[in-house]
């Protein structure tokens, strides 16, 4: 009986403090909710917007002004639609300017002209679906951070150094340049190289690790043309007539499947150093080393 009566008064403890234990839970969480809206209340925005859908950015005479709009979800370069961009690239800049968290807020500030706000260093331009426009002064700098307004306001912000090293005037920061799928010796089938006409396959061992590392090299970064249209590919040597097709037949890592990648090689630089180089499906025009580009369709030996 008495062992019956601890065991009960243990079981009350254990309830009690198991009540005692979601209580303090609740209340911990209660505290995290009340401190995490406390906090998100002392913030301060120099801009807050919601679906942006175009994003224009000037800087200097020689930078020029970049635009992109946004329709369907999809980002475009507004001088030419045509050019592939890397989506999560220019969203990952849309964010930053959309939502831009100010370092602090100058308490009075001075004159626009004492934070070099009146001439500024970048003019930022953004408009939501509905076409309200919000525009943004990027100054001088303040230590490490820079002098920013918002037109139409007297406000003046510092903000962070990120919000201008989202901004680029290389539109090849933003291109999706094409992909050069995994060859090597090791899955390197056969190369197929089609020049004035004429096809010749290569299938050799040796072949293969000479012609294997070629486009184990090859690298398709450095943009000549971002969108070459038929009547301009001559100019690089490109045009069906000149160019030489290298095809290799490769058999895909991943899915064991036999794959096909297709290169077209023009002419060489003014330098001698590069040539030009285009991908099947894609208007991109790249420079790429010429040895690179040589081996993919000159066998060893030759």
């Amino acid at each position: 009986m008495k062992q019956k009566k601890t065991i009960l008064v243990l079981v009350g403890i254990l309830a009690v403090l198991s009540i005692l234990y979601a209580g303090l839970h609740l209340y911990n969480k209660s505290l995290e909710k009340k401190e995490a809206k406390e906090a998100e209340k002392a913030k301060v925005y120099v801009t807050n917007e919601e679906d942006i859908a175009e994003i224009s950015y000037t800087g200097t005479e020689e930078n020029g002004t970049m635009s992109f709009v946004r329709e369907d979800g999809e980002w475009y370069y507004a001088p030419d639609r045509e050019i592939p961009l890397n989506q999560s690239t220019v969203q990952n800049m849309g964010d930053t300017l959309a939502v831009c968290q100010a370092v602090r807020e100058l308490e009075e500030p001075d004159d626009w002209s004492d934070y070099g706000l009146v001439n500024p260093q970048y003019t930022i331009i953004l408009r939501n679906k509905e076409g309200v426009e919000t525009t943004i002064y990027i100054g001088q700098t303040a230590g490490e951070d820079y002098y920013a307004a918002v037109k139409g306001s007297d406000k003046v912000y510092t903000v962070d150094s990120s919000v201008i090293s989202s901004l680029s005037f290389d539109l090849s920061q933003y291109v999706q340049t094409d992909t050069v799928p995994s060859i090597s010796s090791g899955n390197l089938k056969k190369v197929e190289v089609t020049e004035g006409g004429h096809t010749t396959t290569y299938d050799s061992e040796e072949d293969m690790a000479e012609m294997a590392g070629g486009f184990g090299a090859l690298s398709l970064k450095t943009c000549e043309d971002y969108h070459a249209e038929d009547g301009e590919l001559k100019n690089y040597g490109l045009d069906e007539e000149t160019r030489i097709t290298v095809t290799a037949v490769y058999e895909d890592s991943a899915t064991g499947k036999e794959e096909k990648y297709t290169i077209y090689i023009g002419d060489t630089d003014d330098t001698g150093a590069s040539r030009y180089v285009g991908t099947d499906g894609s208007r991109i025009v790249y420079l790429v080393s010429a040895d690179t580009v040589n081996n993919t369709y000159t066998p060893a030996g030759q």
